[in-house]
């Protein structure tokens, strides 16, 4: 089956949640005691989660051809990790842990060595984590693999529960924020059956409460609420996919969102230098009338250029390798 129909709400979602990442890192937001800063970047991660997981899962529900799969994957991540980590963690300094940690995707584990040029690239590990661990899921059980989605997720989120922690960079204690959004993509997968097309019918309605819980959740300030903002993440994602030609898919649909989208992991992978060093130096008016506005022009120029002349180029190979049925590599066909 073909999957490539294009959610284009989805984008304003990628959108959003890379500026809300940006936020969180480089600006001031609001009075100290909201901890505001906090709330943006668990906004921002858990919808950037959500949206991976449903576009994985829908991927996978459609395409159980797992060589494919991860091909496309690695493409798309491990080009630019390896790039980033060898002018961040071996030119700009010396860290050759970090730069064996990011590659190895498992700098959420390997505490010591996240420094600040690198801190972001954490949830490079919970994504690839769970891209190998579906990938053998659907390897062996097919579709049956997806019955385990659901059930994942409430064991994640049990565990963070036990473990107390209003966001957790472990995969075992952040990968369902990537499960909730699998989850949104299976119900919207089956949505011509009877029992989901009545809850996908209800979802456009369910859409301000479900942003008001995720916002509300995404706060340091609502213990126990947080714990559950997987799921609002989810929901909202859920929702706006459910709508059809509102207000708020043109506004998420907008071509200055789609940009910012289409950039948006260069955006997140290049940024974190931008916000230390001599970029954080210097009073309040330097630093944010001055350094942030220079700052914010370098990283969408440096994102810019690392998409389209570097990342681009690679993922159009990878889509060329053409598979059989048994995931078997044949010979690459003209880019369209």
């Amino acid at each position: 089956m073909k999957t490539d129909k294009h959610i284009s709400s989805l984008d304003g979602i990628r959108a959003l949640s890379i500026l809300l990442v940006l936020s969180c890192h480089m600006l001031p937001l609001g009075p100290s005691s909201l901890q505001l800063n906090s709330l943006a970047g668990a906004l921002g991660m858990s919808l950037f989660f959500g949206l991976s997981g449903f576009l994985i899962a829908r991927f996978l529900w459609n395409d159980q051809n797992i060589p494919k799969f991860l091909v496309r994957r690695l493409a798309r991540i491990a080009p630019l990790a390896l790039l980033v980590s060898a002018v961040y963690c071996l030119i700009l300094q010396y860290r050759p842990d970090s730069f064996a940690a990011i590659n190895l995707y498992v700098l959420n584990y390997w505490h010591s060595a996240i420094n600040p040029y690198v801190s972001p690239l954490w949830s490079l590990g919970v994504e690839m984590h769970f891209y190998v661990a579906i990938a053998i899921a659907v390897l062996f059980l097919g579709r049956g693999a997806f019955w385990l989605v659901g059930l994942g997720a409430l064991v994640v989120t049990g565990l963070r529960i036990e473990d107390g922690g209003f966001a957790n960079i472990q995969t075992h204690l952040r990968v369902d924020e990537i499960l909730a959004g699998s989850l949104a993509a299976i119900a919207y997968e089956n949505r011509a059956k009877p029992a989901v097309a009545r809850v996908w019918r209800f979802l456009p309605h369910a859409f301000w409460p479900a942003v008001i819980l995720l916002v509300l959740s995404s706060s340091p300030l609502t213990d126990p609420l947080y714990y559950f903002r997987a799921y609002f993440a989810g929901l909202s994602i859920a929702s706006v996919v459910a709508m059809s030609n509102t207000w708020q898919t043109r506004v998420l649909g907008l071509p200055s969102l789609r940009y910012v989208a289409e950039i948006s992991f260069a955006l997140y992978v290049w940024h974190s230098p931008f916000r230390h060093f001599w970029w954080d130096e210097g009073t309040t008016v330097e630093r944010y009338l001055f350094k942030r506005p220079l700052a914010f022009f370098c990283i969408f120029a440096l994102a810019h250029l690392s998409t389209f002349y570097f990342e681009k180029p690679i993922q159009r190979l990878a889509r060329n390798i053409r598979f059989d049925r048994a995931g078997r590599a044949g010979s690459r066909a003209k880019a369209p």
